[in-house]
Parts: C-alpha cells; sequence; structure tokens
C-alpha cells in the first residue's frame, strides 16, 4: 500500500517515553506521517519510508526509516534520527526502542536531558532502564559549545537519571584536549538531593599548614539532611565537623554546625601570635586549652493553628582565638555567616567579639498585645582557659525574660491614644548582684491634627520594682541591704510636624503630536518642607541605691528640645515613546526623589543651666548640626552625606560620605570617607580620632568577566585595613573565581571552580 502522505491513528501504542516511567495523558494517541507506508497485518509490521514523523503531543520521533512491529510495539530506527521525550532530545543514526519495556539502544548518538544540561554521546548509548543507560566510549559534558569547555570522556560508563554517572577510565579534557586520568569516577546527574561525597576544600594558612576539608552529604528525607566534614590541618590535626538542616514546617526552619578539634598547639604565655595578641589590645588572653570548637545554629518557627513563632540564636565556642584562627573555607567563619544571613536574615557576631550571647525565644501577637518571651545567655570568653577568675565573672544572664507589650490604641471614643512597654527579667551571673526586675512604662498621648499638621502630647510613667537575691560579694560595694526597692519616674513628651509643598513648572510639556520619538524633558518639580520639633523632659531622680543591670537602672535626666528640618525634591519627567500596539507615540511620565535635605539640631535646657565644672567647660546646649545629604539624580549618580559640624569648635566633628557611580550591568564603583574627630567635653568624650577611607569597584563591562577590587585604609593610623581583588569568569557550564586579599590581621588568597552539574572545588 502506496501514499504520498498517509496520518494513520495507531491505538495499539499507548505510550512512547524514553526518560520516565509511563505517565498517564488521557486517551490522546500516537499519530504517524511519512512519504510512504507499508502495513504486512500477517506479521503485525508496520514500516515507514521519506520523512517518517510520529508523534503525540509534545513528544515526537523523527527518522528516514522506520519499522515498527505492532504486537510487541518494537521501534527500529535508522537515518538522521531527531526525537524528544518530555525535554530530553535524542539523536542518531541507528536505533531500536522497546515502547513496553523503555529499553533500547542508539549508535553513534547523542542524549540532551534538558534539566540538567547534560549531553552524553557514544559509540552506543544503550537505555537499560526508564530513568538508566550504558554507553561505550562515551563522552559527557554540560556545554552547549562545541568542541566543550570541557567534557569527561570515558570507556564505558552507567547513567542513573536524578543519580550518578559512574565512569570508567574518564579522561577530564579541555578543548578535547585530555589533562586528568582517573581509573574510576562518579559525577552526579540530578536536580534532586543525592546523598554522596561533595567536592573538597584544598587550602593553606602559616599558622596552621595544608588544610583537606572532605564533606560527605546525607539525605535524611524531605525535611531533612546533614553534612559530615573531615577537616584536616596538617599542623593542628582533624577537626570532625557536622551541619544539619531540617524543616519541620511550612515556615519553620532550622540550622545547625557544630566543629571540634584536638589542636596539638596551645597559645600560652610563651606561644602566642602577634597578631591575635594584638587583636585584644594586650590583654593577655591566651589559650591553653587543647579541646577547641564552636557550636553555632539558627532556628525559626510558626505554628499557625496557636499563632507562636519561635526563634534561636545558638553561638557557643572554646576560646577567643577560634575564631580568628579558623574563619575561611567551608566550616570556617565567613561561611557560616554567609549562610546564617541568607537562610535567616539574621548576622552572628563578629569573629572578634568576647561575649557570645545566646537568645532562645518565643512571641505571639494578640492585637493590641504583644509578648516575647526569652532565655538570653552570655558568654564571655575572657573567662575561660584561666586567663580570669572564673569566680569573678560578672557577665549578665537574663534568664527569663518576658516583654509584654501594650501597642498604641485608642481608649474608646476618647481622643486619648495609650501604649505600655512592660518587662520582666530574672539577672543571673556568678559574681555580682543577682535579682528581678519589674518594669511597667505607660504612656498616655493626645494626637490632635489641624489644616496646618500635627501635635500630639505624651505623658508616661515608669515605675521599677527590684527583688534582689544576692548583693555583690564586697559589701564596701553595695548602698543597702535593702532586697525589696521600687523606682518611679515620669517622663513627658511633645512633638509636632507639618508639611508644606509647592509643585514648579518647568518649560512647556511634551507633546506626541508636535515632539519627535525619543525627546525627554522636566516638566515638573515638587518642593517639600517638613518641619519637625521635638521635646523630651526626664526629672533628675537619684538611683545609684538601685542596682544596675542594664540602661533601664540608670534613667538619664533630661530636658532637650530637637528641631528638624527636612526638604525633598521630586522631578517630573516626560518622554515620549513609540507605542507597543504600533498606534503612534505616547507621553510617558515617571517620578523620582532626586534630592534629599535634612538639618537637625538639639538644645539641651539642663546643660543652659548647668554650674559645676565652669572652669573646665563652658556651657554648650546645642548640639552639632547633622546635616544630611541624599542626591540621586539619575541611575547613575548616587551621593551620600551625613555631617556634623560644632559651632563651639568651628569645626566638622564627624562626617560619613559615599559616592556611588554606577553604568547599570556594567559599572559600580564607590568613594566613602568616615571621620570623627577627638571630642573632650563635659557631655561627650571621644577620645579616638577616626578616619576611615574606602574605594571600590565592581566592573562587568566585559562579556563573562567580573572584576572586584575593595581598598580600605585607616587614615591616622596610616594603615591599610583591607585591599582585595576579585576576578571571576562566567562560562555557561563553568566559572572560575580568584580572589586575593590582605588585611591588617591575615593574607590569603582562593581559588574557585564551579563546573555545571560536577560541582565546585577550591583552593
Amino acid at each position: 500500500m502506496n501514499f504520498n502522505i498517509i496520518k494513520v491513528l495507531l491505538a495499539l501504542i499507548p505510550v512512547l517515553l524514553l526518560n520516565t516511567p509511563l505517565v498517564q495523558a488521557g486517551d490522546e494517541p500516537w499519530y504517524l506521517e511519512a512519504d510512504r507506508l507499508e502495513v504486512d497485518q500477517d506479521k503485525n509490521l508496520l514500516e515507514a519510508f521519506g520523512n517518517v514523523h510520529l508523534w503525540r503531543l509534545n513528544d515526537y520521533v523523527q527518522a528516514e526509516y522506520a519499522r515498527l512491529y505492532t504486537d510487541t510495539n518494537w521501534v527500529y530506527l535508522r537515518g538522521n534520527i531527531r526525537a524528544e521525550f518530555e525535554g530530553d532530545s535524542i539523536t542518531g543514526e541507528e536505533a531500536e526502542l522497546d515502547i513496553d519495556s523503555h529499553v533500547g539502544w542508539i549508535k553513534d548518538g547523542q542524549v540532551f536531558m534538558a534539566e540538567h544540561n547534560v549531553y552524553f554521546t557514544g559509540r552506543r548509548l544503550e537505555k537499560t532502564g526508564p530513568h538508566t543507560y550504558t554507553f561505550e566510549q562515551g563522552v559527557m559534558t554540560s556545554c552547549d559549545d562545541r568542541p566543550a569547555p570541557w567534557s569527561i570522556k570515558s570507556s564505558r560508563g552507567e547513567i542513573t537519571v536524578e543519580g550518578y554517572a559512574r565512569l570508567w577510565h574518564p579522561r577530564f579534557r579541555i578543548k578535547d584536549r585530555p589533562v586528568l586520568y582517573s581509573p574510576y569516577m562518579i559525577a552526579p546527574v540530578k536536580t534532586e538531593r543525592q546523598s554522596g561525597f561533595l567536592f573538597p576544600d584544598i587550602g593553606y594558612g602559616s599558622e596552621y599548614g595544608v588544610n583537606v576539608n572532605v564533606p560527605y552529604y546525607w539525605v535524611i528525607d524531605d525535611q531533612r539532611d546533614m553534612t559530615f566534614y573531615a577537616n584536616y590541618y596538617s599542623d593542628r590535626g582533624l577537626m570532625a565537623g557536622t551541619e544539619y538542616r531540617h524543616t519541620p514546617g511550612l515556615y519553620s526552619k532550622g540550622l545547625w554546625r557544630a566543629d571540634w578539634l584536638r589542636d596539638r598547639e596551645i597559645h600560652d604565655e610563651d606561644n602566642v601570635p602577634e597578631r591575635l595578641f594584638r587583636e585584644y589590645r594586650g590583654q593577655e588572653l591566651f589559650r591553653s586549652n587543647r579541646d577547641r570548637y564552636w557550636i553555632r545554629g539558627k532556628y525559626d518557627g510558626y505554628d499557625p493553628a496557636t499563632g507562636w513563632t519561635y526563634k534561636a540564636d545558638v553561638d557557643l565556642v572554646s576560646d577567643q582565638n577560634y575564631l580568628m584562627e579558623f574563619k575561611s573555607g567551608q566550616s570556617g567563619f565567613y561561611a557560616s555567616r554567609d549562610e546564617f544571613e541568607s537562610r535567616f536574615g539574621r548576622d552572628i557576631q563578629d569573629r572578634n567579639r568576647l561575649i557570645r550571647t545566646n537568645i532562645f525565644s518565643a512571641a505571639r501577637n494578640w492585637g493590641r498585645w504583644g509578648l516575647n518571651a526569652r532565655l538570653v545567655y552570655s558568654d564571655h570568653l575572657a573567662y575561660k582557659n584561666d586567663n580570669l577568675p572564673r569566680s569573678k565573672n560578672p557577665t549578665l544572664q537574663r534568664l527569663p525574660e518576658t516583654n509584654l507589650d501594650l501597642y498604641r490604641t485608642s481608649l474608646g471614643n476618647s481622643p486619648f491614644e495609650l501604649e505600655s512597654a512592660n518587662q520582666a527579667v530574672y539577672f543571673w551571673r556568678k559574681y555580682g548582684t543577682t535579682a528581678g526586675r519589674v518594669d511597667v512604662h505607660p504612656r498616655l498621648s493626645l494626637p490632635l491634627r489641624a489644616g496646618w499638621g500635627r501635635i500630639t502630647p505624651r505623658v508616661g510613667w515608669r515605675q521599677t520594682g527590684y527583688m534582689v537575691d544576692s548583693f555583690q560579694a564586697d559589701p564596701a560595694e553595695r548602698d543597702t541591704d535593702n532586697r525589696l526597692q521600687t523606682r518611679g519616674i515620669y517622663d513627658f513628651n511633645l512633638s509636632a510636624d507639618s508639611e508644606l509643598f509647592r509643585i514648579f513648572d518647568m518649560g512647556r510639556p511634551l507633546d506626541p503630536g508636535v515632539d519627535p520619538v525619543g525627546s525627554s524633558a522636566w516638566t515638573g518639580l515638587r518642593h517639600t518642607i517638613v518641619p519637625e520639633v521635638e521635646f523630651d523632659y526626664i526629672p533628675e531622680k537619684d538611683q545609684e541605691k538601685y542596682p544596675q543591670f542594664d540602661s533601664i537602672d540608670r534613667i538619664a535626666p533630661r530636658e532637650e528640645l530637637t528641631y528638624t528640618l527636612s526638604n525633598y525634591f521630586t522631578r517630573r519627567q516626560e518622554r515620549i515613546v513609540e507605542a507597543a500596539d504600533d498606534e503612534g507615540p505616547r507621553l510617558r511620565r515617571d517620578y523620582r526623589d532626586f534630592l534629599q535635605l535634612k538639618l537637625e539640631q538639639s538644645y539641651d535646657f539642663r546643660e543652659a543651666r548647668r554650674r559645676d565644672r565652669l572652669n573646665e567647660y563652658e556651657r554648650r546646649p546645642f548640639s552639632d548640626l547633622m546635616a544630611q545629604v541624599r542626591f540621586n539624580p539619575n541611575q547613575y549618580v548616587t551621593l551620600r552625606n551625613k555631617t556634623w559640624y560644632s559651632f563651639y569648635e568651628n569645626m566638622i566633628t564627624e562626617h560619613e560620605h559615599t559616592l556611588t557611580l554606577t553604568w547599570p550591568d556594567k559599572v559600580s564603583t564607590w568613594f566613602s570617607l568616615d571621620f570623627l574627630d577627638q571630642i573632650d567635653e563635659y557631655k561627650r568624650r571621644i577620645v579616638d580620632k577616626t578616619s576611615i577611607m574606602e574605594l571600590g569597584a565592581d566592573l562587568d563591562f566585559i562579556r563573562n568577566w567580573h572584576l572586584g577590587l575593595l581598598y580600605r585604609r585607616d587614615l591616622e593610623e596610616s594603615v591599610d585595613l583591607k585591599r582585595e581583588l576579585r576576578i571571576k569568569y562566567r562560562h555557561q557550564c563553568y566559572s572560575l573565581e580568584f580572589a586575593v586579599r590582605e588585611t591588617d590581621y591575615d593574607h590569603s588568597f582562593e581559588i574557585r571552580i564551579n563546573l555545571l552539574n560536577l560541582g565546585e572545588w577550591g583552593i
């Protein structure tokens, strides 16, 4: 039977899938189209010649010749084979496929797994199951270019989709040139999580020698996984580590990490690196311990049934030098900080902080009320390793702390509003006064609004009660033996603000019927002035007899007026653009707050009446004038400026400047200068003069290349704080990154290679 073009409904063929098990797709049949078709019903044989096209929905097979055995659903294909199933592509010259068992073979062919962007080519590729392949003289790569920038050629191999490729005698090739050989190799071919070894980190440090960190990744279930680290330092020993991640619910997640090292070295009085000693400004903090560890973790939880949210922040370290020494690599300080910030949006304390804080909290809101219960444990590293007597450790622990806040709310139908911050906390420590404290601070306000603006008076009362368990050990350091003490202080606040604005026309508005496409102009300017005045009053009260744990225990008197003047400039820009529907030019408007100016100063009435120490310090009731500028005329230039000027010193006492120049998607460069002058006066003491300059740039103007530069210098000490160079090349199937960093503490370099679907390897 001959046909020029014939379409035959093949109801006997239920499915043709190469990469996945049978998927129900309704009753949609397969269709066949060819230049010529011959059917032998006695042999249940169908042959198609010329431009053979077999398809159903998005799956199809093309070849020059096809022979289909309708009783066994076995198809033989020959000549310029093209096939696509579930997004994956197959090409070759000759193939046989068993539709029912999903097996077959292809000669001189290629399989492209689109979901993974993996190519497999070979002299003979055989599909042995719904998800498995074997091949001979095959090549694996994730690169679209030919010749491939990198590939792996092997004598034979086995591929399991969403699993691994096992390769015998693989040769890693660059541009078809072999550079590395291994008798055997396992490579991932997956998008889902799979257990197995990850690429190791290799490094070197003058303090710890050669470092090799080999991680093993274990998938526990859909919500949990772990990574185990064997982190070897040639001069220090083996550091064992683990990382546990879990997502028990849609709104809950946790990440916990721990490392432990039996260190071969100690840093005592006779053996301490100079930079570690210098970091703590000569506090003579040594490290006599060999058992070293760092336990850290974070957790965010939410129970939608009850509305409770839970948070945990854990940071326990064995000694003050641990985070200074082990900061790089997969188990280092910076990797943990980056992961916590990306997953939880919360940072961990800097590596040179001596007090490490651990917080466990539970919170819930009930409309106008909010409850936050916490346990806060602070670990002071200076009292470890016999540096300071542990019995004299005065570090405060807040075990527990409860905050019950009433949010600002109206009192019935009256114009008054009430808010209250309430706290109950028990302070415990090894050495020093311990006590429970209850602090209640309600505030009543009366917002008054008029056409010119608004004014809001507030009056509050802070009542604090102490229940002392034990006083400080030295009787001379306490003023009273009264174990139950109370304190009451009132406060008053008055705030007022207004808003004035005017809109200025800037020339003729653009007209799409007159002005050409591409014309652009500023056609309007809005100037907004926001004056604000705020007065705070707290009376003077003798509080020396009360215990002191934090700032709440010593409420300083205050009688201060703060006045602020803010200016906002908003421009309207019009542009003539071509309409997307080809109906002629259109007028487009956009608005930008391109300039903000803010002036702020305070007047201290108490300072104006001061009578003591006038022979040392003259009265200075006016604070420094703060001037803040933000200039952002377009997407290319941003200037941020904050400056404090003293009229008494006739000088700038502090300023913060940052100028950023940006060419979108090409270049971003910035210059910043932070300056703080030395001040010695009655109200404030800044004894260290600081001047920090920073220069930086991110350059992406060369395709696929990224260059990063950073330079930070202490101008007062004439010391370079940080110099960094980062170079990264990004390709479709790999990236190379090189970084050199030099700080006042250490020097380091880093090389990272990331191969698509194979992973990252770094030194």
